[in-house]
């Protein structure tokens, strides 16, 4: 019959006695449109504007709480060497008589440099830019008049010390204080808290993340809610309303981590 020629051309061939062919049932391919497509663009861009700095944020303050860790323990290795070869703090002396930041430098020269490799570099503390966490500048530091010494480890962090970085009687080293700077004094922000931080090195007591007002000399502890808010003579607080000197010793009482209250911003 005539259409089982046109089944035949088709590629067909029908059985004996039959009259029509079952056809697969068509199935019509779903697609999207280009407004769908569009809508579903915009919605990842909004999740992605809302979680990217967020994220970026996590890296920085893992990023800063890992180098500070790493920089507090190879200075409390090279103090710990330094104290088993010259005896306790207290028995490191240096002129009183010698200007400028050499009193400081020589005693860091003398018993600190040689279990650290460092280099060393002489800058003037004026010229030196610090902001409190609040984004203002930092007038008050001793460590940030007259002159002072930068050392930098291989890791590009940086220490800076300063004839006033000294508590002394009769000549006598009581404590030492100085700033570590996570990438430089040359490097932004230069904010304590976020990369500049207070360190203290205590007779009888090893190295400390500055956790006191001037004149405690380390005798008085304090909470971790008394390291942000206060109170303190001195402002040294870690919160928008203080100096940050304390914002260290906080990531310290932390574990080494940046709690989601600490003052990051």
């Amino acid at each position: 019959m005539w259409y089982k020629k046109i089944f035949h051309k088709m590629g067909f061939t029908l059985a004996e006695g039959a009259t029509h062919v079952d056809m697969p049932p068509i199935i019509a391919k779903a697609g999207f449109t280009l407004a769908e497509v569009l809508i579903t663009l915009g919605i990842i861009g909004v999740v992605a504007a809302m979680s990217i700095p967020t994220l970026i944020t996590n890296v920085q303050k893992t990023r800063t709480a890992t180098e500070l860790k790493k920089a507090f323990a190879e200075i409390s290795v090279a103090v710990r060497l330094a104290e088993s070869e010259y005896g306790d703090i207290t028995g490191w002396t240096y002129d009183t008589k010698t200007s400028s930041a050499i009193a400081a430098a020589g005693l860091f020269d003398t018993y600190i440099l040689p279990f650290m490799k460092i280099s060393r570099k002489e800058v003037r503390g004026q010229d030196l830019i610090y902001y409190k966490p609040n984004n203002q500048r930092e007038t008050g530091l001793a460590i940030l008049r007259g002159n002072s010494v930068s050392y930098t480890l291989l890791s590009g962090v940086q220490m800076v010390v300063s004839n006033n970085s000294i508590g002394t009687v009769n000549g006598v080293a009581e404590q030492i204080g100085f700033i570590i700077d996570l990438n430089g004094y040359e490097t932004k922000p230069n904010r304590f808290g976020r990369d500049a931080f207070m360190v203290i090195i205590y007779p009888n007591k090893g190295v400390h993340m500055m956790y006191q007002d001037d004149g405690e000399q380390g005798a008085k502890q304090r909470t971790r809610q008394q390291l942000l808010n206060g109170p303190s003579g001195f402002q040294y607080q870690c919160n928008a309303r203080g100096r940050g000197m304390w914002c260290g010793a906080v990531i310290q009482k932390d574990g080494w981590k940046i709690a989601p209250d600490y003052p990051w911003n």
